[in-house]
């Protein structure tokens, strides 16, 4: 299963030939080329159907970046000119009145937008972009692994009855303590990259990294983040690398805690349904802050179409800019408060 939901986030519905993409490199999207694709389009109830052929199969991509902002409900064949990034800029402003940014978010968003250089011009980027999305699943599947590797790291000593060994040693559980917790970090961070480099290597044969210095607009057509495809990337590499220490930091807690196996596991993937399912709704803006800090919700892309900023000290942050500081925090504070409670279980504390 976890397998499967790798592969799916990371492949193509169509994919796209490198040789056909060279047809289109460097071709800016603009009136003209949006008039080469109307032959790809017809309507039906004014919504837009796509109709993909050989010959049209090349411009999936343009497509995909087109539709990605007007949606189907609309008649693209009436498309002409610049009005594709105007309805781009309208689209970006509802977003924006929607959420109901302060002032100075949206003058943030403003300076931030206008470093975006448009017209978008177009380059394959097909590697970096399935790379970009496959972070959503590595973001569960770090967890079901921390969930179920970790989550007996102390409590199989109650289970095991170890504890009568522990106790009568000299130091007891007064060393084991970081020791264990140094050794489960470092099985989920081996754990990460290694399932990091199993996702990039086979990408790269078969997609290649080309388009690593292109613009995110091409992925993303509704970000105003003037960031390339690498640079995401390696934010995201960072950022999961982070989330992995952070679960596996609040795994081994849990475990202190509860001294049961059994709970942590259950409890961890309790947690995973309600994060795949549970959404705030935008008037919750201050609850909503703080549940899009989840490793997940930023690994899932959410900084793309959710511009609500972080305040601290006078400044204001991205989610991807405050995420690791918090999850390092949360980190910390998860090792001291269970040592601490480790501690407790020793005879004579």
């Amino acid at each position: 299963m976890l397998v499967f939901l790798v592969i799916s986030s990371i492949s193509e519905v169509q994919p796209v030939s490198r040789e056909a993409a060279k047809e289109l490199d460097g071709r800016v999207i603009d009136g003209e080329l949006i008039e080469e694709l109307k032959p790809a389009m017809r309507v039906e109830n004014g919504s837009t159907v796509i109709e993909i052929s050989a010959e049209s199969e090349k411009y999936v991509p343009i497509l995909d970046v087109i539709t990605s902002v007007t949606g189907y409900d609309m008649d693209l064949t009436q498309l002409q000119g610049t009005e594709f990034y105007d309805l781009r800029d309208q689209e970006l402003n509802q977003r924006i009145e929607k959420q109901r940014l302060s002032e100075t978010e949206k003058e943030f968003w403003r300076s931030q937008e206008a470093q975006v250089s448009k017209p978008f011009v177009y380059h394959y980027h097909s590697g970096p972009a399935n790379l970009l999305k496959s972070f959503q699943a590595l973001g569960f599947f770090i967890l079901l692994l921390s969930a179920v590797g970790l989550s007996g790291v102390y409590a199989r000593e109650t289970a095991d009855n170890m504890n009568q060994l522990l106790l009568c040693s000299y130091y007891g559980k007064k060393e084991l303590y970081l020791i264990k917790f140094a050794a489960g970090l470092t099985w989920i961070l081996a754990v990460a990259l290694f399932v990091t480099l199993a996702i990039f290597i086979p990408f790269y044969f078969v997609y290649g990294m080309e388009g690593l210095g292109e613009m995110l607009q091409l992925v993303k057509p509704l970000s105003m983040l003037p960031f390339t495809l690498g640079q995401m990337l390696g934010v995201y590499i960072v950022v999961f690398l982070l989330t992995a220490v952070l679960y596996a930091a609040v795994t081994m807690l849990l475990s202190v805690i509860t001294q049961n196996q059994l709970a942590v596991t259950c409890g961890l993937l309790g947690y995973l349904l309600i994060d795949l399912f549970a959404e705030l709704p935008d008037n919750f803006g201050i609850l909503q802050k703080i549940w899009l800090l989840r490793p997940n919700a930023v690994l899932m892309n959410t900084g793309f179409s959710n511009y609500r900023l972080i305040h601290l000290a006078g400044r204001l942050f991205l989610n991807y800019q405050a995420a690791p500081v918090i999850y390092t925090v949360i980190t910390v504070a998860a090792v001291l408060f269970g040592r601490r409670k480790y501690r407790k279980l020793q005879v004579g504390n």
